[in-house]
């Protein structure tokens, strides 16, 4: 909308404020407020002012108050003391006409804060703000600041004053503290503003003494507001002549809990100062505050909160009561006497408050948060170097217990319809309190080990024989929060058996009576957990696994199930290597008789995979592979021919409809190419589970200089390898415009980098390199593939040398051409990050690879391909240009003609190096970079005797150098001080302060 207009008359003024505060659409706000600030910020801002602040209308009052704190923020420098003088007397007495006539609060509260901007801004006029104001209130006028000399002392006036006067001293009490605090107490310009400030305490004491104790106009609940304001500040400024004197109001503002009305603001304050400044209080502070809650007092609203934690009293005492706590935890943990010993088992009690967690019971999880602590306290004093017969621990080992006990019965599932009608904040919540339990559990751990794990094992088993499933799943929740501390004991492997040898495995499969679902979901996590029990207990193994394997099936269970098959399998591969066939049948009986979730199935396929490897006869290792293997090879197979075939599809068939996983109605039913597509896909993960599967777990001595073997010598392992290679060529060239495909694919390549042994997936490195460099630039995921075969470089190097630098000399022009073929280095940082990387993990270890790369311009365009990346802004790739500087800087050959080729390029290219990273430093660069960029910086240095003229260069041509802000002085400083610095760590900060000084000072914080 267009602006508008000034206002010429009072009139239309007030009515832009009128309407400012009526209803409007935000475009005539906006444009009502910029008028309006215009006129606030005009010479007869101050006119203005005194001209509203007589109107009998609220909003246009407060407008009022509002421009006079825009003009003393603005214009205070031009008044002079006479000016402020007079301006002060005039905002009290508008103050005290507005007392007078009805004026709003919320008008009473601005003009108030133009009381105290005035303070911040002429403080040396009226020192003694505070008792100012109430001789102004008490007469019922306001004068001169010269008068106060005449008045009686705050603690004789503040006697005289009604209800409404003393209201609004303490409002200005509290602005005054409020908005000084704002301020910075530590710069000189506001530093004497603090000091009058605590000049003002006893006035305040003296008023807030009698205003707790005046309950008509609200008096003493802005008392409560304005002292814990006061405290707050007290905290910041440290001040004994502040502190001591606010301390003689804790008795009074402790009376106020015992009055209705205040509670809520009582408890607010006490609360608040317990948790954020608890030195606040004196020991006889605390001995009250200790008296007050073994008071039937507060025994009442203990009951209230236990009943219901929605009671606003009862849930404000609970929170007092945990502060309290808080403050005083290693006193309550170390005192004996009945009245600790009595809130210590009020605080347990707060565990055990009626209705459900977080949706119902709001108090437990700030009470856990307070046990928590409790436990940690225990803990450092039980293991610290005190001396002593520690005579409290039995009273803190028998609260703990009762702590553990009502958090078992509160982590306990409500029944499903309940659990149902919950949102999904309740439904969270309820999970991460659960999970707070954990926690606590195990920092309970360290004090009693093997007597929790009984505990919950007496309380699973009696659970169990009731059929109270509410409270076996909490007591299996319990056993496997605790099973990353059990350790490998046979204390604990006898309590777990009291599990693993009960029902468990029975109840688990439904062989009795149906059971919660949860549970079940419980209980197979346990499995999991305890894997490393069942790989010393091969008995339990067999009912453990088949329980699994039967829930695979289930919508819920399956993916669960599978994770802890996989788990279980792997720790136990030795101990099952006899059951592989077996393994391998089960998975077909499921596969022919339901779809399985893909996640599910790669899982059970990375378990069968696991047993496989441990297997240690080579011809039965490869024959299992074989027979797992061929249902992989047959849905890709499947998926080929689909794809060719589309008349085939029928999705009746299973194997078919493996390939509608991702689909769910009321979409349409995608077509054969699609479906063809998820099939192999589906194929390739599972393969590349396998592939992790057969990983070994055991180290394996490399023999560096033996000779490569290009190819197994187990003709059938060969036949293998090739057989798997082929598919996975097939399905690329056939689904080659899925990036998934590529990145699987790429994943399994990886699975057999890391092996030292011969595999189906340990490749022959000739197959690799070739699979890499046939890749065209337009194959979906180039960046992934450049990655991938970063790792290859690195199992190459890992492995013996023999043939090394020729798959890297294949390697190096497909790189490079790939990265001459993107239009600009940041069209895909991906690419040009790993590609970089790439190169410099070669030129690292094999620089004549990369000086004989043909054409030469392969390798001239390489180098300034990364200076351009230098120049960039993408921060990855630049990150691996610097690397890769920072390494042919400083590279050392034993060659002395390499050596010689590499000291001639850097001759050629230093000057175009040293050009490129003085840019980056004059202020192009980001501030997050500047590290990685001192790096090249100091190796450059250090290592290379042309550097200072290189850099001086730079520094000194106008027309290279970015910057105008140095001048020719910094830039000499910084050269002097990077080249006597010889590549030290002080280089960065050297680098920093120079690069600030390119920015500017507008910059400080520029990224």
């Amino acid at each position: 909308m267009e602006p508008l207009p000034l206002p010429t008359t009072l009139e239309e003024v007030q009515r832009l404020i009128q309407a400012l505060y009526s209803q409007n659409t935000p475009e005539t706000i906006t444009a009502i407020q910029e008028v309006l600030q215009r006129l606030q910020k005009s010479d007869q801002g101050w006119q203005l002012a005194k001209s509203l602040v007589e109107s009998p209308q609220d909003n246009i009052k407060f407008f009022a108050a509002l421009t006079l704190i825009v003009k003393l923020n603005r214009e205070s420098a031009n008044l002079s003391e006479d000016a402020a003088k007079e301006l002060l007397q005039n905002i009290v007495q508008w103050l005290l006409d507005s007392m007078n006539n009805g004026t709003a609060n919320f008008v009473i509260k601005k003009l108030c804060s133009a009381l105290v901007t005035h303070f911040i801004y002429f403080s040396q006029l009226w020192p003694k703000c505070l008792r100012q104001l109430v001789y102004c209130l008490d007469i019922g006028r306001s004068v001169p600041v010269e008068a106060l000399d005449e008045a009686l002392q705050t603690n004789a006036v503040v006697g005289n004053l009604d209800s409404r006067k003393m209201w609004v001293a303490i409002q200005f009490a509290t602005a005054l503290v409020e908005e000084v605090g704002k301020t910075d107490m530590n710069s000189a310009k506001f530093l004497q503003v603090h000091d009058r400030l605590v000049g003002n305490t006893l006035d305040v004491i003296s008023l807030l003494d009698r205003g707790l104790t005046r309950t008509e106009e609200g008096c003493s609940q802005v008392s409560l507001v304005c002292f814990q304001a006061w405290i707050l500040y007290a905290q910041r400024a440290t001040t004994e002549n502040l502190t001591t004197p606010l301390k003689t109001l804790v008795g009074p503002a402790m009376n106020c809990f015992l009055i209705e009305d205040l509670f809520q603001e009582t408890a607010g304050l006490f609360t608040d100062v317990l948790q954020n400044y608890s030195t606040f209080f004196t020991d006889a502070h605390y001995a009250d505050l200790s008296s007050l809650f073994d008071s039937q007092w507060a025994a009442q609203l203990y009951n209230q909160l236990r009943e219901d934690t929605n009671d606003q009293d009862g849930m404000s005492f609970g929170l007092l009561l945990l502060a309290y706590g808080d403050a005083k935890v290693h006193d309550l943990m170390t005192s004996t006497d009945e009245v600790s010993q009595r809130l210590l088992d009020r605080l347990v009690g707060l565990l055990a408050a009626n209705g459900y967690l977080v949706g119902e019971d709001n108090i437990f999880v700030p009470t856990l948060e307070f046990w928590s602590t409790f436990v940690e306290c225990v803990v450092d004093s039980s293991f610290s170097d005190e001396t002593g017969t520690q005579s409290w621990r039995p009273y803190a080992d028998q609260h703990l217990k009762n702590v553990v006990i009502n958090s078992w019965r509160k982590i306990q599932w409500p029944p499903a319809e309940t659990f149902a009608e919950w949102d999904s904040s309740e439904r969270v919540g309820f999970g991460d309190a659960r999970k707070d339990v954990a926690d606590m559990l195990q920092s309970i751990f360290t004090l009693n080990g093997v007597t929790l794990v009984s505990f919950f094992v007496d309380l699973f088993l009696q659970s169990l024989q009731t059929q109270a499933w509410a409270e076996v799943e909490g007591s299996e929740f319990c056993l496997g929060a605790l099973s990353d501390c059990v350790t490998e004991n046979p204390e604990y492997d006898r309590e777990l058996s009291r599990i693993f040898s009960s029902p468990f495995f029975d109840l688990l499969s439904e062989a009795q009576v149906p059971i919660p679902l949860r549970l079940r979901q419980t209980g197979l996590s346990l499995i999991e957990r305890y894997c490393e029990y069942f790989e010393r207990h091969s008995e339990y193994l067999p009912h453990a696994l088949n329980l699994l394997f039967a829930a695979v099936g289930d919508s819920v269970l399956g993916g669960p199930s599978a994770r802890s098959i996989s788990t279980l399998c792997s720790s136990c591969r030795s101990i099952l290597t006899g059951e592989a066939a077996a393994f391998i049948r089960h998975y077909q009986t499921i596969r022919s008789g339901q779809v399985l979730d893909s996640i599910a199935e790669e899982k059970i396929v990375h378990a069968i995979a696991s047993i496989i490897q441990a297997i240690p006869q080579e011809d039965v290792r490869l024959a299992m592979f074989e027979d797992l293997y061929q249902f992989i090879k047959q849905d890709v197979e499947r998926a080929v021919q689909l794809k060719a075939q589309p008349g085939i599809l029928n999705l009746a068939d299973p194997n078919f409809s493996r390939g509608l996983e991702n689909w769910s109605s009321p979409q349409p039913v995608p077509g054969p190419d699609e479906i063809a597509l998820q099939i192999a896909l589906r194929a390739l993960r599972c393969l590349s589970s396998m592939a992790k599967g057969l990983q070994d777990t055991k180290d394996h001595v490399v023999e560096l200089d033996a000779e490569n073997q290009q190819a197994p010598t187990n003709g059938r392992l060969a036949n293998t390898q090739s057989d798997i290679i082929n598919l996975m060529a097939g399905v690329q060239s056939t689904f080659g415009a899925s990036g998934e495909v590529v990145e699987t694919i790429c994943n399994i390549f990886r699975a057999g980098f890391s092996e030292t042994e011969p595999g189906p997936f340990v490749f022959p490195a000739e197959v690799v390199t070739q699979f890499f460099v046939r890749q065209p630039f337009a194959t979906p995921r180039l960046g992934t593939l450049l990655s991938t075969a970063c790792s290859f470089v690195g199992s190459l190097y890992r492995g013996p040398r023999m043939y090394v630098p020729n798959h890297l000399a294949q390697l190096l022009p497909w790189v490079i051409n790939t990265l001459q073929t993107l239009p600009e280095p940041e069209s895909d940082v991906e690419i040009s990050q790993n590609g970089i990387v790439l190169v410099d993990r070669i030129m690292g270890r094999y620089p004549s690879v990369v000086f004989q790369l043909q054409p030469p311009q392969l390798l001239e365009f390489f180098f300034l391909f990364t200076l351009k990346v230098l120049n960039g802004k993408e921060p990855l790739p630049k990150g691996a240009a610097a690397d890769f500087w920072s390494g042919f800087i400083s590279l050392k050959t034993e060659d002395p003609a390499l050596q010689n080729t590499i000291a001639n390029a850097m001759a050629h290219l230093g000057p175009l190096f040293a050009r490129t990273l003085m840019q980056n430093i004059g202020g192009n660069a980001a501030r997050s970079e500047l590290d990685k960029l001192s790096d090249p910086l100091k190796k450059l240095v250090a290592s290379q005797a042309r550097a200072q003229a290189w850099l001086e260069q730079v520094l000194f041509d106008e027309g290279a150098f970015p910057s105008a802000q140095a001048s020719h002085e910094e830039k000499m400083v910084f050269l002097k001080k990077v080249m006597a610095l010889r590549g030290g760590r002080m280089t960065n900060q050297v680098v920093r302060e120079f690069w600030l000084a390119c920015r500017g000072s507008n910059f400080t914080y520029a990224s």
